[in-house]
């Protein structure tokens, strides 16, 4: 081949930057997708196949390439949501650390939840998502949080039950739990309304009608 005989262009390599990229996209798009059709149906009733079909993946294998097992998935789409708010409850227990107001305290662990979704726009999935897992009976709530929640969860629960010496352990136990089911559960039938409506829901009203209801709800005497 002589100088004047033209050369074939080398084919180009992808940077390894941008093949990442489309990786984390297809993780992200796996993940949103599993997201919603957990919500929609239900745990139970949707297969790894129904995922990757409705996520337009033609390789059946790329839920367990990029997550590994079903309860993985569900792990990864709870850190997804979880992280974001662990670090909003983080800013708001700093801010309430101080205050005498159970509310502040109450509102500290309340408001990131509704304050995320009111985030995530129109429609949302994570709210009904949330109450499926902790309905399922292999699962529960210990899948949803994110490894800074359940300290600073801790330290509110004990700054409001101050507020209300005369509860035995057993009741303050019994209430505290009820406020997490108050919160997942209310906020998965409002997002169900929106979802039916079309109406997007008004996440700042949930979140202050919440924390009414929950100091109302921990505070509340003993019947003697």
């Amino acid at each position: 081949m002589d100088a004047t005989t033209p050369q074939r262009p080398r084919a180009a390599r992808r940077p390894a930057a941008t093949r990442r990229e489309q990786a984390d996209a297809t993780r992200v798009l796996l993940l949103r997708t599993a997201e919603r059709l957990y919500a929609e149906h239900g745990l139970a009733e949707v297969s790894n196949r129904q995922i990757v079909e409705a996520a337009g993946q033609g390789n059946n294998s790329a839920l367990a390439y990029y997550f590994g097992s079903r309860a993985d998935l569900i792990r990864a789409i709870a850190r997804f949501h979880g992280e974001p708010i662990a670090r909003r409850i983080q800013e708001l227990a700093r801010e309430a650390r101080d205050s005498d107001d159970p509310r502040d305290h109450i509102a500290s662990l309340a408001l990131p939840y509704t304050e995320h979704l009111a985030e995530l726009g129109h429609p949302t999935w994570y709210a009904r998502f949330t109450a499926q897992v902790c309905a399922d009976p292999t699962l529960g709530p210990e899948e949803l949080a994110a490894p800074l929640q359940a300290p600073l969860f801790r330290k509110a629960i004990v700054a409001v039950r101050s507020q209300a010496p005369g509860l035995s352990p057993k009741v303050a136990a019994l209430r505290s739990q009820s406020m997490r089911l108050v919160v997942i559960h209310t906020c998965a039938e409002q997002e169900r309304a929106a979802a039916y409506t079309g109406r997007p829901a008004d996440w700042t009203m949930v979140g202050e009608a919440l924390v009414d209801m929950i100091t109302g709800m921990l505070l509340a005497s003993p019947q003697s």
